[in-house]
Parts: structure tokens; sequence; C-alpha cells
């Protein structure tokens, strides 16, 4: 029966991050057992057995992802599929050597993979873990839309962008707010960046996006792959040209981040 393919197809298509993870799974995947968290159609999981894994076990809920996953069990006997919420689920007594946790890049605000993440690690401390870092950067923004509608977003409103160039007008230079180790536990970020305006005008709104370093060094670029990023609204703030603002983000894992301008 066919099923419904989704996002997983631009994810299959997505060359420059797929080689990436590619050779990152190449290096610690033979002869290991591998724990895929989110695995939807299977390419990390093939990426593993493929490379030599003993024993790979893919996570999954979206069911129309699992009948792929399926027909890779019938190539691959050491592959064993689970339709399972990570976070709830009981987990294999074998225990991970490798996990690959691909990581949707915009601060995984809509994915609670680093707190399936965590769960994973509690029970296998030493296990490898991909990707190895995320580069959590801000920028402020003028966020518009193009309805033409006389819309005024309400302060604290999030949009997911995927894929696609958003109605925004750039009013500062991205800006490093935080790295989170994976291969660590990962606190909750409590950051205060400052940011220069380029412009003078009024924010709105603020674009958080991140880069994944695949493995040490290896940072997945943001043209040619998945560059998803999220927009936070704001309480309207005139900034000027040239003149420093101080921005503080909290934000606990699988929650929406809180951020003002101080």
């Amino acid at each position: 029966m066919p099923v419904d393919l989704g996002f997983h197809w631009s994810m299959l298509n997505d060359y420059d991050r797929n080689a990436l993870y590619r050779a990152a799974i190449r290096r610690v995947a033979p002869d290991r057992v591998v724990y895929d968290l989110g695995a939807g159609v299977g390419p990390m999981s093939y990426y593993a057995l493929t490379a030599g894994a003993r024993r790979v076990y893919a996570f999954e809920v979206d069911r129309d992802a699992l009948p792929y996953l399926r027909r890779l069990s019938c190539e691959f006997r050491n592959f064993v599929p689970r339709r399972a919420d990570v976070l709830r689920a009981a987990l294999p007594r074998e225990a991970p050597d490798v996990i690959i946790c691909e990581m949707w890049s915009a601060w995984l605000t809509d994915w609670p993979m680093v707190k399936a993440l965590e769960r994973v690690r509690a029970r296998a401390p030493r296990a490898q873990v991909i990707p190895a870092r995320g580069h959590h950067l801000v920028q402020l923004v003028h966020a518009r839309h193009r309805s033409g509608l006389p819309l005024r977003v309400t302060p604290g409103t999030e949009a997911a962008v995927i894929g696609e160039t958003p109605a925004t007008l750039d009013m500062s230079l991205p800006a490093l707010a935080c790295v989170s180790d994976f291969r660590e536990r990962v606190p909750p970020v409590d950051a205060t960046v400052a940011l220069v305006p380029l412009v003078t005008g009024s924010v709105n709104a603020v674009r958080l996006f991140s880069y994944e370093e695949v493995w040490p060094g290896h940072l997945l670029p943001r043209i040619g792959t998945r560059a998803d990023e999220l927009l936070r609204w704001i309480p309207s703030v005139r900034v000027r040209e040239g003149r420093r603002v101080r921005l503080r983000v909290q934000y606990a894992w699988g929650k929406a981040p809180q951020i003002w301008l101080e």
C-alpha cells in the first residue's frame, strides 16, 4: 500500500548532508551495536549496516516510514526496526556502542531529540554520538509576510521554516549563542548575546538556526543542505544602527525558548 514519504523525500535527496553523515558512520559503525533515533525511512541505518555494524536498532514513530524499515530488515538480518517513542518505550537489552541522532538544525525546538539522546546515553554513557556538536546562532530580524493582511503576530509565536526563504529583513549579523556537545550531558541554555544592529528600525523577531558538527571539525553547510530555522516573535523594539543590544536566551530542550532584548 502506498504511503506518504512527505519530508523524507527531501532528506533522501540532501546530498551534502547524507554524504557527511555516511562518512562519519563508516568511521565508527563496523562491528558495533548502533541505535538510530528517529530513523525515518532508514538512510542512516543503511549506512551503518553497509559499514559492517554488528546490529542496528532503528526507532521511528512515523507509521508511514515503517514499511521501508521492514523492507530493509528483509535484506539485513541484523537490522531491528521498532515503531517506538524513545522517550517512553522499553529499550533493547543490548546497549549501543554508537548512537545516531540526526538533528534538525533549528535549535531542535520541535523535536525532542536531545531528551531522547539523554535517555539512551544514561544506559550507554561511553557510546559514540553522531552528530558531535550543534552550534546555535541568533539574529535580529524584522519578520514580514507577503499576503497583504494587516496582521500583527503575537510575541512568543514561533514559525518553523524548512527549505524556504522567509520574508524577513536582517537587522543584525548572526551571532553564536551557545554550543551543545551531544557527546556529553546537554544542559539547558541560558545565554546573553551582544548584537550590533546593521540599520535603524524595528526588530520584531529573532531568527534561530544551527550548524551541525557531524564529527569533530566537520560542519554541515547550510547552503545545499536542509537549512531549517525558527522564527520567534518578540515585542517590537526600535534599534539604532551601530548601537549594541543584548539578547537573552533561556531554553530547556524540548520546550519553547524564552527570548527577550535587555
